[in-house]
């Protein structure tokens, strides 16, 4: 049996993660003892060793890669900057003598190498260049004598996943410039023909004294002062922007591409063997720390190199041709100065102040984080596509592109209560999303880092947040499903096992990289959903304070606009993306639709597609024109829009009607941006779907061929985790009354689609495009109130778990209806089963259970209970030659009867070999009536079975 695509994550790994220099040059002596123990517990051993038992093992790849995170766990913790660095000689040397020792036992290396946090320092020698990130401080100027004095905090340390890195003062420059209010928004015009820079009029004064410190980030208080110029005019802002040359490249170089394949090729001519490339946190150089480097509140630098701002400008116009000053335009909230309560709020600079000017700043910003992003990973995709030139084989790039996630490490105001007990929702002590530091530092796309990343994942639920709304589990899926290797995962880590475990359940059931056993039954493919959303990639850009969702709904997949066009197509009534079919498009938050975006729309509405608007009518296009008139023959409705973004409305109530008129009314939490409402005059033909008082928030327009356009003017809610007291459901409402979670047909009157079965019964269910079906308990309620770090304490999860005992884990099904299957069954964990076009059931994985009963036919499988179970015929993509056509593995011991209709004639059970999909020692069994028989016993216990046709 082989393993391509996605089963290859099946084949295991040795690992070697180092933290500290010294440990790598130990490793060059592949008999000196080492200590490579990562979360505080010693692991002394060789690399003979190491080698050794991976080739027992039948490992054929060897990780060997730094990551600073681990440090945390060493009592001696390496201070400084790290001396071996992989775009330099010393570092390649060293990585070279371990593969040719590594060598010797088959085994190829998965090494850090193209990564944006690893490559500077060579870069610069050898080209000159280096990163730069301005950092921005907004102040007050006298315009009568030009006098002004700023302060700031000057970083001068950074760490991250890579080790700390030194950042260099390279100057300050100043700019000049006034504005006025727009009365009734948070905006304040400046006029960018009119901003004049007085750089040379700055002195800056350092206060020793006065230092920052937080774990390896330091800054220290420096004020930024000087007069004159009053000639200038009533200019009487200042905004003090500060340089750092950080060790990184510039990206946007004419110079880059060619260093990394010059870099590549140094590491295969000195022999290195490549089978991967550990590529965990894919992002530019930033600092790891969330909240700990705000300027008045505000995460106040972005990258702009000179080569940045050239591309920028050919791009988009020459008045950007410097782009420090248009820094102005991504200050927030620094109105410290001002003697009236705008002090408090955030407060933006804007181009103008009609509605388009207000616009066009946002999309000003939202382009400057596209083309960060698009040309970091396009130009890391290429270095690794020439790598795979080279070599003649596909690199494996498993992992995630940020350090820190939204919700995850966004900022709410909690007291002394567990914090992430708060993160399912927008409410008032909502501070602060770490999304904007992620936009800056090139990793906020996750669907874009897809081009690069393997299978692609992410680490929502990490550091203790449980995610109850299911949010990362969902975002895996959506990212795994467009990937060329199309298997993403939904980690989690930071809560006591036997929450995990549970966890890990919900895990199988989407098949979020799900264990062995449920990704043999599930083909390694994602569970499946009717609803496509659009993911808000620029609310940020919109707001830099929010994150990159508005509502935590895991009922549905998500797209960014960009691969939408890139990857679908209209097919009758759906939208097909690499395979999957969509009957419902969802947009969250899309202020700037492209005019593509828009003329797909049309079409699949009118071909009797199903969309729904929600969020903000768009007035400008991504490409810069009017949108408005589109977006209202689309929708069928009349808005105009203001100069800010909506009308608050916290505290009043959407109630449905209409079409929607069973959906429960919704309470407007609070009064910021995302929960903005529009009222919109619907057309002739239009009807009224939901009103805010007299207010129509809602409207539902149906097309000739069956297709409609539902346009929500605020923002639905939805939390199954119930993190408010009570359970929201408004997407899911919505969505069931548009038809866009149809039932199979098979039962009159019971709505057996899966996402309706999980929204409405103690269950989750999920499937998956081979035909399983697989159903978990929901694990939605268990409030946060455990530490969350990654070593655990046996003894305080121990005392949790005693006080807060687990929810239980059985699963108790009678006659029980999902997805057009009648099922009875009972064991714990997850289970998910498949049966074929004759009903029989060919493919099941469980816990604890003996007998499973599909359609009224009952298949015992297992003389007692067993603690696992998992069998699936072995996939076209897998077979080879006279080889394996069903696998099956047991956990326990007892009589076992797998049904196996293709097992006609006389077969052969054998135990996994030594290496993955080897066959090994033979299993006793017989074939019965398609039945294959067999007694488990210890000694195969956990393995691979193997059963070969004779």
């Amino acid at each position: 049996m082989s393993f391509p695509g996605p089963w290859a994550f099946q084949l295991g790994k040795s690992g070697i993660i180092y933290v500290e220099d010294q440990q790598l040059d130990d490793l060059t002596d592949p008999d000196k003892q080492v200590d490579l123990g990562i979360t505080g517990t010693p692991n002394v051993t060789t690399l003979r060793t190491i080698c050794e038992n991976a080739k027992a093992a039948g490992h054929r790849t060897l990780i060997l890669a730094f990551d600073h995170f681990f440090s945390q766990y060493k009592k001696d913790r390496p201070e400084g900057v790290r001396q071996y660095v992989p775009d330099e000689d010393a570092c390649i040397a060293r990585i070279a003598k371990i593969s040719a020792f590594a060598k010797e036992y088959g085994l190829r290396l998965e090494i850090s190498l193209l990564s944006p946090l690893e490559i500077g320092r060579g870069y610069r020698a050898a080209t000159g260049e280096s990163g730069l990130w301005l950092h921005y401080r907004k102040g007050i100027r006298d315009a009568t004598t030009g006098e002004y004095s700023v302060q700031l905090w000057r970083h001068t340390k950074w760490s991250n996943n890579k080790g700390t890195i030194s950042v260099e003062d390279a100057g300050v420059r100043v700019f000049a410039f006034s504005e006025r209010s727009i009365g009734g928004t948070p905006y304040l015009v400046v006029d960018q023909d009119a901003i004049v820079e007085i750089t040379d009029t700055a002195k800056v004064e350092v206060w020793p004294g006065a230092v920052v410190q937080q774990g390896d980030f330091s800054a220290v208080r420096v004020r930024i002062h000087g007069e004159g110029r009053a000639d200038i005019g009533r200019l009487d802002r200042i905004l003090v922007v500060q340089q750092y040359r950080t060790p990184e490249m510039d990206y946007f170089s004419p110079q880059s591409f060619p260093f990394l394949k010059q870099l590549i090729d140094k590491y295969l001519d000195a022999g290195v063997k490549l089978n991967a490339l550990y590529s965990d946190e894919m992002h530019i150089q930033q600092d790891w720390h969330y909240f700990s480097h705000h300027d008045n509140g505000e995460f106040a630098m972005r990258y702009v190199t000179p080569n940045l701002s050239r591309v920028y400008s050919e791009r988009f116009g020459p008045e950007f041709g410097d782009f420090a000053k248009y820094m102005v335009y991504f200050t927030r909230g620094q109105e410290d100065t001002s003697s009236t309560l705008s002090a408090k709020e955030g407060r933006m600079h804007v181009f103008g102040d009609s509605p388009e000017a207000v616009r066009r700043t946002a999309l000003f910003r939202a382009r400057y984080y596209r083309l960060l992003q698009d040309t970091v990973v396009d130009l890391f995709a290429d270095a690794k596509r020439y790598t795979e030139q080279r070599i003649g084989y596909r690199l494996e790039a498993r992992a995630h592109a940020t350090w820190a996630q939204s919700p995850t490490i966004d900022k709410w105001n909690t007291g002394r209560q567990n914090q992430f007990r708060s993160y399912y929702e927008y409410t008032s002590n909502f501070v602060w999303s770490n999304t904007v530091q992620q936009a800056s530092s090139a990793c906020y796309d996750y669907f874009k880092w897809g081009d690069f990343l393997t299978g692609n994942g992410n680490d929502h639920a990490e550091g203790g947040w449980l995610d109850r709304n299911y949010y990362g589990l969902m975002l895996a899926c959506s990212t795994g499903v467009i990937n060329d290797v199309p298997y993403s995962y939904g980690a989690h880590w930071g809560m006591p096992r036997e929450l995990g475990l549970r966890r890990h359940a919900l895990v199988d059931v989407f098949g979020a990289s799900a264990s062995p056993p449920f990704m043999l039954v599930e083909d390694a493919q994602h569970r499946d959903v009717d609803v496509l959303m659009l993911y808000p990639a620029n609310l940020v850009a919109v707001d830099e304070r929010f994150g990159s969702w508005m509502t935590q709904y895991a009922y549905a997949n998500l797209i960014t606009p960009d691969k939408l066009l890139e990857l679908g197509q209209l097919d009758g009534k759906d939208i097909v993306v690499r395979g999957r079919r969509y009957s419902t498009l969802v947009t969250l938050f899309e202020p700037f639709p492209s005019n593509d975006l828009l003329a797909l729309m049309n079409r699949f509405v009118e071909s009797g597609g199903r969309l729904v608007w929600s969020g903000p009518p768009p007035v400008l296009t991504a490409e810069g024109g009017d949108a408005l008139e589109i977006w209202r023959q689309l929708t069928g409705v009349e808005y105009a829009p203001g100069v800010d973004e909506g009308i608050i409305a916290p505290g009043k109530v959407v109630a449905f009607e209409g079409p929607l008129a069973n959906a429960a009314p919704q309470t407007i939490l609070t009064d910021f941006l995302v929960d903005r409402i529009y009222p919109v005059t619907p057309r002739e033909g239009v009807t009224s779907a939901a009103r805010v008082g007299s207010d129509i928030v809602g409207t539902h327009r149906a097309t000739a061929a069956g297709g409609s356009v539902t346009f929500l003017g605020f923002r639905p809610r939805d939390d199954q985790s119930a993190s408010l007291g009570y359970e929201s459901r408004t997407w899911f409402s919505v969505l069931e009354a548009l038809g866009a979670y149809p039932a199979s047909g098979k039962f009159a009157d019971i709505n057996d689609n899966t996402e309706h079965v999980s929204r409405s019964t103690p269950y989750l269910a999920c499937r998956f495009p081979n035909g399983t079906t697989a159903v978990a308990p929901h694990f939605k309620d268990t409030l946060e109130d455990w530490p969350g770090g990654f070593a655990r304490n046996e003894e305080q999860d121990r005392a949790y778990l005693e006080r807060v005992p687990p929810p239980s884990d059985a699963i108790e099904l009678a006659e029980f209806r999902v997805n057009g299957r009648t099922v009875t069954y009972t064991g714990t964990g997850a289970v998910a089963f498949r049966t074929n076009d004759a009903g029989h059931l060919i493919a099941f994985a469980g816990s604890n259970a003996a007998a499973i009963a599909v359609d009224g036919v009952t298949t015992t499988f297992a003389s007692q209970p067993i603690a696992s179970i998992c069998w699936a015929p072995v996939p076209a993509e897998r077979r080879v030659p006279n080889g394996a056509v069903l696998v099956v593995q047991v956990v326990g011991a007892a009589d076992i009867r797998i049904p196996a209709p293709e097992l006609t004639g006389p077969a052969k059970l054998y135990a996994q070999g030594t290496t993955p999909g080897s066959l090994g020692t033979l299993v006793p069994c017989a074939i019965e009536n398609g039945v294959l028989c067999f007694t488990a016993t210890p000694e195969v216990s956990h393995r691979w079975l193997y059963a070969v046709p004779n």
